[in-house]
């Protein structure tokens, strides 16, 4: 930022001292708003900071579908491998099924015990209305 100075238009002390009151220089201002600035950039950063570790953490339950099978047109099968920081807690996980169309045709809730193991795996079955081409995992919550 260029800084300007006020000069009179003559060299007279009384007449450069007069214009030096009537206009004021902004250095006061300038400096307060400098700080003003760098104390929201802290605090914007500081947001920001605790709002990217917040979300980086580990979910306390994930799961993974490593196998589905087809048992017949209103049942199928699939294992789950879940991963949950505290394995001394139940888990539910909801798994869903799909018809070759996309339609959603049937979803069950998979329990999952506590163990002493951090990651296990669930086999289990899923009744459909119809024939299931795909299955998911919807999600996972603890109990």
């Amino acid at each position: 930022m260029a800084r300007t100075s006020i000069r009179a238009l003559t060299d007279d002390p009384a007449d450069i001292a007069r214009i030096a009151r009537r206009y004021p220089g902004g250095a006061g201002r300038a400096t307060l708003l400098r700080v003003v600035i760098a104390v929201a950039v802290v605090v914007a950063l500081g947001w920001y900071l605790q709002l990217a570790l917040h979300n980086s953490q580990r979910p306390p339950v994930e799961a993974t579908l490593t196998a589905h099978w087809v048992i017949d047109d209103q049942q199928a099968g699939f294992t789950l491998q879940v991963a949950r920081t505290d394995p001394h807690r139940a888990a539910v996980c909801t798994v869903r099924a799909q018809a070759q169309n996309y339609e959603h045709i049937g979803d069950a809730e998979i329990t999952v015990p506590p163990a002493d193991q951090e990651v296990v795996t669930v086999d289990g079955t899923l009744r459909t209305v119809r024939r299931a081409d795909a299955i998911s995992v919807a999600g996972c919550r603890l109990a």
